[in-house]
């Protein structure tokens, strides 16, 4: 049987339900999934940085972006005058088409045909370069990690276990892009820290182990 692979990832499962009903309309195999950190340092559960990943067989690719694009201009004909994106200004509109993996199919295309109506067309390479784009500044690394790397060295040295998660985190962490390809989420002297943070913290610990069964000897 055939692997599934990245298809796209929404921020939660209610933006990817159109797609999912639509594949299974259509009886599309797919799978889903949550894509998050195995490890979160501050322990805040941060939501935004959890996506809800959609996967597909790859020969079923280009069959199932036609029946989004036939499912979206039969549903643009027949669409509520109120729809929110009619309140959108064409820079609203825009940041849509820039951002495809924050919004639904429906709402990409359909924010597409108001700029178009508007007077503003958006040509499929112009669509193109906005989502290369888009890759390019989530590719971009998270801002230098200060405030967990000093507190990563500060428990190493304490020989916490907690200080080798912190480092792994740092040196190991990926994002993965809209593209589907996933990069590494820290800057190189970040990861370079967290390494060093996970060795020292390993150290510290075995040297505390030791110490403790030498004590009791």
């Amino acid at each position: 049987m055939a692997d599934f692979v990245f298809y796209q990832q929404f921020p939660n499962p209610e933006v990817a339900a159109p797609l999912l009903e639509l594949l299974r309309q259509h009886e599309v195999p797919f799978e889903t999934s949550l894509d998050k950190p195995s490890f979160d340092p501050s322990f805040a559960h941060n939501e935004t940085s959890t996506h809800y990943v959609v996967k597909l067989q790859a020969a079923d690719f280009e069959k199932v972006r036609a029946l989004e694009e036939a499912q979206n201009q039969e549903l643009i004909r027949q669409v509520d005058p109120s729809h929110y994106l009619f309140t959108f200004t064409d820079t609203e509109l825009a940041d849509v088409l820039l951002k495809p993996d924050e919004w639904n199919s429906f709402d990409v295309t359909l924010a597409r045909q108001i700029l178009q109506d508007r007077g503003t067309v958006i040509s499929p390479e112009a669509a193109r370069l906005l989502r290369q784009q888009r890759n390019a500044d989530l590719a971009q690394p998270e801002p230098s990690q200060k405030a967990w790397i000093l507190w990563g060295y500060a428990t190493a040295l304490l020989g916490g276990l907690f200080a080798f998660f912190i480092g792994w985190h740092l040196y190991t962490h990926r994002k993965t892009l809209p593209d589907g390809r996933k990069v590494h989420a820290f800057t190189a002297p970040d990861r370079l820290h967290g390494l060093r943070i996970m060795v020292l913290g390993a150290v510290m610990l075995v040297l505390l182990v030791c110490l403790r069964i030498y004590s009791k000897s």
